[in-house]
């Protein structure tokens, strides 16, 4: 039964106080032996009890009133205001149920609403795109992970249909799979789009406290750059192989050739043993590259503390006269342009390799009494220090790829050189750990040119 309004409540209470007292009056009225004192006195207790009663009426009301509006505010979600506690007891033990009613469901919205900011919290952090739909296919929740993952944009998702809003085929295939299966289910896609991507998407139903399926969880994980770092390992592997078979081979063979005799005979012996120490020191480039390699990827820590300010031109210097023999062999001449005013914070014996890598294979490439030249020029916040050279070109196909290991252009003819294939690799890593960075510019038939950036002395 609803509270009526103020004066209905009233007028009830103290009619119903008026008509309990109608038979005592009655009583006074026909009885000759009462006096009109007596009288007027019942009549007064008749108006007091009266006004008692109109009194405690209006109180019970008021006391309804605050309880129906603190009902009102509890309804709505707010529980900071207790009910007033009244006189009656009661109504005092109805508004003490209310107020410990409300305590405990402010507790428990407090606990909830502290439970959902920490799993949006998890959600935002979390790397991994992760897609909850209902039962009928309808968006649930998505993370940023998978609205950036699935290329969805920061409109509004949930309540949409996940066929509406992913267009990609594989992903809408695996999703669709996901949600009829009542097991697990898990798929590697690729995705052929610019630029390609690996995404590892795991499956699994939801369920409900009777069993029934409520929805499907999905996690998506970009799996792209895992699947580069495989992928050049297994080419790192098979490259060292190849690299090492044919010195090991070689090694091998003239040695069990010795054994079968031929270092009884001086002239085949010299002769083979020249090979052997020469595919020897092959194997030993080989394997002090990829010692520097190791260090310079691992950021070896004594590497990369010595660090000091050079003159770029010191450092070049120092470069050409150890490749001065090889240039003179070939009566090829290398010159360098560098002033004395750049100067630039590196570890001077991992630049002066680098130097000695870049000039060294001009060398190896250009034609008998060619050029080299070394220059430097201010390219934004970087010195741009060049290693130029007239040799026969690098066909743009081949560009991108110039600075991974073993990677060659003419496979015959640079290991015929002495190159291990790791060369540029080196520098390319070495740029890397002075926070620099590496290019070539190459044109067919004219030469090419390879670039070391650096950052100048601040």
């Amino acid at each position: 039964m609803s509270i009526g309004g103020k004066s209905s409540f009233v007028v009830w209470g103290g009619g119903i106080a008026l008509i309990a007292s109608v038979p005592l009056l009655l009583e006074l009225l026909i009885s000759p032996e009462i006096s009109r004192a007596s009288i007027a006195a019942s009549i007064m207790s008749i108006v007091i009890a009266v006004c008692g009663g109109l009194r405690l009426s209006y109180l019970s009301e008021e006391a309804l009133r605050r309880v129906e509006e603190a009902t009102a505010r509890f309804a709505g979600g707010s529980f900071e205001e207790p009910v007033e506690m009244p006189r009656r007891k009661r109504l005092r033990a109805l508004t003490e149920g209310l107020n410990d009613m409300a305590s405990q469901l402010q507790e428990r919205v407090q606990a909830l609403s502290q439970l959902s900011r920490e799993q949006d919290a998890i959600l935002r952090s979390m790397t991994e795109g992760v897609v909850t739909v209902d039962s009928e296919g309808r968006v649930r929740r998505m993370n940023e992970a998978a609205r950036s993952l699935l290329g969805v944009s920061k409109a509004y998702v949930e309540g949409h249909s996940l066929g509406d809003i992913i267009r990609m085929d594989e992903i809408r295939r695996f999703m669709k799979e996901a949600s009829s299966s009542m097991v697990p289910t898990t798929r590697t896609v690729v995705l052929r789009q610019e630029p390609e991507m690996v995404l590892d998407m795991y499956g699994s139903p939801l369920f409900q406290d009777d069993g029934s399926s409520s929805g499907t969880l999905i996690v998506l994980r970009d799996m792209t750059r895992v699947h580069k770092l495989e992928n050049v390992r297994r080419d790192f592997v098979a490259n060292v192989s190849h690299e090492l078979r044919t010195p090991v081979t070689s090694i091998k063979g003239f040695a069990e050739t010795l054994l079968d005799g031929a270092m009884h005979e001086p002239e085949s012996l010299k002769k083979f043993v020249g090979i052997i120490w020469k595919h020897a020191e092959r194997l030993h480039a080989i394997f002090n590259d990829l010692l520097v390699l190791s260090r310079l990827e691992a950021g070896d820590q004594d590497e990369r503390m010595d660090v000091s300010n050079h003159k770029v031109a010191d450092i070049v210097r120092e470069a050409i006269e150890v490749c001065s023999g090889n240039a003179a062999g070939k009566s090829i001449t290398v010159t360098s342009t560098l002033g004395d005013d750049i100067r630039v914070a590196v570890n001077s014996s991992l630049m002066q390799q680098a130097f000695v890598n870049l000039i060294d294979n001009a060398i190896k490439y250009s034609d008998p009494g060619a050029q080299v030249s070394i220059s430097a020029e201010r390219h934004g916040e970087f010195v741009r220090c060049m290693v130029s050279d007239t040799g026969p070109g690098i066909e743009a196909s081949h560009l991108s790829r110039l600075f991974e290991r073993f990677y060659r252009v003419d496979q015959g003819r640079s290991r015929q050189m002495g190159g291990t294939g790791l060369g540029l690799a080196i520098v390319k890593h070495i740029a890397q750990v002075h926070g620099g960075r590496v290019d070539v510019q190459s044109v067919l038939g004219q030469g090419s040119t390879f670039s070391i950036y650096l950052k100048p002395r601040s």
